[in-house]
């Protein structure tokens, strides 16, 4: 059983998903809209670099503990200081409904330099 420290929940992080909407033309479009805004905790765990369609790809896995929400899937998006991040994983720590671990991805596009 782990607990969860109040005082490590120090980030203000907004989850996201897509959600149709009809514009001026009365079309549908997707656009993303705001979800929930908590306090979490919010780390890189790891990075790596990968080639992808001829191009070297950077991408960094981060770790998010929040409490529990049960509104939070694996097909949405966390917003943290104006970046997009990429859900890959939810998990109910325990099994207790108290605290979420989430597991999230930023790409990175990288600019070659010639020198």
């Amino acid at each position: 059983m782990r607990t969860m420290r109040i005082g490590k929940l120090n980030k203000r992080v907004t989850f996201v998903s897509y959600d149709d909407e009809r514009d001026e033309l009365g079309q549908n479009k997707k656009a993303f809209k705001d979800v929930k805004t908590v306090w979490a905790t919010f780390a890189p765990v790891r990075g790596r670099e990968y080639y992808e369609a001829q191009k070297i790809r950077e991408e960094v896995t981060y770790k998010l503990y929040c409490r529990y929400l049960p509104s939070v899937t694996s097909d949405m998006y966390i917003r943290y200081k104006d970046k997009l991040y990429e859900i890959t994983s939810v998990i109910d720590v325990d099994l207790e409904h108290k605290m979420l671990e989430i597991y999230c991805v930023e790409k990175i596009k990288k600019v070659n330099k010639l020198e």
